[in-house]
Parts: C-alpha cells; sequence; structure tokens
C-alpha cells in the first residue's frame, strides 16, 4: 500500500474558506493525501486565500517567500513540493502570482477547487504554470467526494449559497465569487445529516448572502430560508437528529 502524500492547508479570512479547505482536504484524501499541521516536508501545500482582508495578498505573497525554502529543501532530498494558491486572491490575481512568485505550481479560484485533484497531478508530472480561474458551467458541489466518516467537532460549517448580484462599490465578491447562487435544499439536507451522522450537533449556515436563499426545493420550486416550520416541507427546519 502507498505511503499517503502529504497535504498541508493553510486558511485565511472567512469561515466559508474554513469550509472549502475541509472539502479540498476531502476531495484530495481520495487522491491519497494525508493532512499534516505545518508546511515542513509536505508534498502538497494549499494557501487558501481571502481577498477581503486589509493587505491581503500582501500576506500571501509573504508566506510564499516562506514556502521557497522549504520547496528548495523538498527538492534537495529529491522529493516534490508542489506550492497551490487558491481562493479569493487567487480568482482576483490569476496569472499576476506566478509572475511574481514563479514557484507557484497551480493556481484555482473557489468555484474550481473541484478540479484540484487533476490539476496535482498533473503538477506532478511535470507540469507547470496552471491557472483555473474559471466560473464553470457545472456545480462544484457535484464533483466532490464525500467528505471522511471520521468523527467530528461538535459544531460545523455548511455552504449553503455563494455569490452575491448585489455589485456594491466597495465590495468584490461578485468578482471573486461569481453570481448567486443557492445549492439544491436536498443536497443541504443530505449533507447536514451526514454530519449529524459524525457527531455534530451545531450547524452554521453559510453564504455571501445568506438571506437570499432560494434553493430548489424537492416539489420543483425555490425554497427560502422562511419556509414555515411545522409544514413538513422545509427540509432545514430538520437537521437536528430525532
Amino acid at each position: 500500500m502507498a505511503e499517503p502524500k502529504k497535504l498541508f492547508v493553510k486558511t485565511y479570512g472567512c469561515q466559508m474558506n474554513v469550509y472549502d479547505s475541509e472539502r479540498m482536504s476531502s476531495a484530495l484524501a481520495a487522491s491519497g493525501y494525508e493532512n499534516v499541521d505545518s508546511p515542513e516536508g509536505a508534498d502538497l501545500v494549499i494557501l487558501n486565500t481571502c481577498h477581503i482582508r486589509e493587505k491581503a495578498a500582501e500576506k500571501v505573497y509573504s508566506e510564499l517567500g516562506r514556502l521557497r525554502a522549504l520547496k528548495e529543501a523538498k527538492k534537495a532530498e529529491g522529493g516534490q513540493m508542489t506550492v497551490a494558491v487558491a481562493g479569493c486572491v487567487a480568482q482576483a490575481e490569476g496569472a499576476e502570482i506566478q509572475r511574481r512568485q514563479p514557484l507557484v505550481d497551480l493556481v484555482v479560484g473557489p468555484q474550481a477547487y473541484h478540479r484540484l485533484p487533476a490539476m496535482a497531478e498533473r503538477v506532478a508530472k511535470g507540469e507547470r504554470g496552471l491557472i483555473d480561474t474559471d466560473f464553470p458551467e457545472e456545480d462544484k458541489f457535484d464533483f466532490l467526494p464525500e467528505a471522511p466518516k471520521a468523527k467530528r467537532a461538535p459544531a460545523a460549517f455548511l455552504t449553503v449559497q455563494e455569490g452575491c448580484d448585489k455589485f456594491c462599490a466597495f465590495c468584490v465578491v461578485p468578482y471573486t465569487r461569481g453570481a448567486e447562487v443557492s445549492r439544491p435544499a436536498e443536497r443541504l439536507l443530505a449533507e447536514a445529516r451526514e454530519l449529524v451522522e459524525r457527531g455534530v450537533v451545531e450547524v452554521t449556515l453559510l453564504g455571501q448572502n445568506v438571506n437570499a436563499y432560494h434553493g430548489l426545493g424537492p416539489d420543483g420550486a425555490d425554497w427560502t430560508l422562511a419556509r414555515g416550520r411545522g409544514t413538513g416541507t422545509h427540509p432545514l427546519h430538520d437537521l437536528a437528529p430525532q
């Protein structure tokens, strides 16, 4: 049995990035990666970035500078460290990241990270300079594998909605997360039940504009978070175990 490859993910910014980092780790686990607590000796390092915080991009470039020595040390030992930049800075800056820091092997935006395992495999085979900052037509959640069945902490995040259509002058969200999209209610229920089975007792619903949630219900109509309790039809009101 092959030894697991080491994966280190550093998460910046909001709770949605925390959720995204967990899903990226789950996707890569299916490709033989195992999370580690530090970048030293890692086979794949992912910086999951945030563009909202002050000087966000500068923090990323500073971290990339520190990773250079680790990547060179890994190479000197006969190994290879793949460095990936994901998240909103990746979406906003794209190829500029690799221009400023050539040690970055791949750049992937927040709507394309389901393609990360395939991109990492291409880098392992010798490709460099990979960039995927598209807003693909397919729903990334349809292509992500189920999370490992290990027990979880008592609290967890669950993304129900992403993006925003408001285009406020001060905000980059429509450009980094894309148009407003709500996930289907039945898929949220399935993911929430799976979290409960793994020991979670508190689920926090996430989104750039959670109150605007209007996901497809099993009856074919758009459902909102305001759909009344007691109707027996809204899955988001029935997440707790009986």
